[in-house]
């Protein structure tokens, strides 16, 4: 929900929004996962993110800056974004401090599969959503998923947050193997730099943030069984010739993990999509 005509009231144990004497929504600043800032149609955005949903509050609302104030406090943050910030639609997340500077939004169009095509702001038709790295913050208590029986030396030796499950290079492969031959396709990985027991989506450099993320969708005519042996061979790849950047900030290629994700055939024809059968 979209905050503008109504009544920040920053003062009280909840911060709380008012519609006249109708409170419209409510959090407790110990629930803040994130914050982060964007711009659209002149004006500027920001979106609370806390364990339960996410607040975008417009900087025309009253009560903006008290807001802020707080928030500053409660979070020993400065979340202050100058006037003539290039802020762009897919935004920059200001704090926790090991997101900061990563995009807010993602742009995606969902195939007839199921999967997510991401795409530029501009795109036509594009759907935006919380980036993952801030939907993980907002899943404190989530569990990691695994298939029965998935090997345990694996388990121990993964960097588990919020329930999703980061691999050195060398077990990330083998943990992409043992799925395939379970039977799943890997569709998505995403590179975690591990530092002071929590991921940061990006390594810094002398030119920015870089992030590296695999993502796939199925190909016309592709049977389930290509798709699989394909995005193996791919995410293989990805993971093996990934190496630390010459123009990174500081050393930490040791922290480097990968955390993958992956869908099985029902998933994917579970509506109207069907693979064609195998020759």
């Amino acid at each position: 929900m979209i905050a503008e005509s109504g009544q920040i009231r920053a003062e009280g144990i909840f911060v709380s929004c008012f519609q006249g004497t109708t409170r419209i929504w409510e959090f407790h600043p110990d629930d803040v996962t994130s914050v982060s800032v964007y711009r659209e149609d002149g004006k500027m955005h920001e979106v609370i993110a806390t364990l339960n949903r996410d607040f975008d509050v417009s900087e025309a609302t009253s009560g903006f800056s008290e807001l802020n104030a707080r928030l500053g406090r409660e979070l020993n943050a400065q979340l202050e974004v100058e006037p003539d910030d290039d802020l762009s639609r897919s935004g920059v997340v200001l704090w926790p401090s090991h997101l900061a500077g990563s995009p807010l939004w993602q742009f995606y169009i969902i195939g007839k599969d199921g999967l997510a095509t991401y795409v530029s702001p501009d795109t036509t038709n594009a759907s935006r959503n919380l980036c993952r790295a801030i939907c993980r913050e907002m899943a404190r208590l989530a569990k990691p998923r695994l298939p029965e029986e998935f090997p345990k030396t694996l388990i121990d030796r993964a960097f588990t947050y919020h329930g999703d499950i980061g691999w050195s290079k060398d077990d990330a492969v083998l943990a992409a193997e043992w799925l395939h031959e379970r039977g799943a396709a890997i569709v998505d990985v995403e590179l975690w730099l591990v530092g002071n027991g929590v991921p940061q989506p990006h390594i810094k450099t002398l030119t920015g943030l870089a992030a590296y993320h695999y993502w796939t969708t199925t190909r016309p005519s592709e049977t389930w069984e290509a798709f699989a042996s394909r995005t193996l061979n791919e995410v293989s790849s990805f993971i093996r010739r990934f190496e630390w950047p010459d123009n990174a900030v500081a050393s930490g290629e040791k922290d480097v993990r990968f955390c993958l994700s992956w869908v099985w055939k029902e998933w994917l024809e579970e509506n109207e999509f069907r693979f064609p059968n195998p020759p």
